[in-house]
């Protein structure tokens, strides 16, 4: 009988502690932002969402409309 040696699976744990090992390592290596970027990020995304607003705002009025005179075509 010839006997397999098997690589063996590590233990619960041990790849728990190996999980948390890597999760500190990658940790270190983050850049965050200073102040003025995330100051001028926070900028950048506010009139993104002020001129989508605006976007939305007019396509809705003028598809409004558009339904009005539909209706207002084919009423009976």
């Amino acid at each position: 009988m010839a006997e397999e040696t098997k690589a063996k699976k590590p233990g619960f744990f041990a790849r728990i502690g190996k999980w948390f090992r890597e999760l500190k390592s990658e940790c270190r290596k983050i850049v965050w932002p200073t102040r003025r970027q995330t100051a001028n990020n926070t900028l950048v995304v506010l009139a993104c969402v002020v001129i989508i607003g605006i976007f939305i705002w007019i396509i809705d009025i003028l598809f409004g409309y558009g339904v009005q005179m539909l209706l207002s075509t084919f009423a009976a």
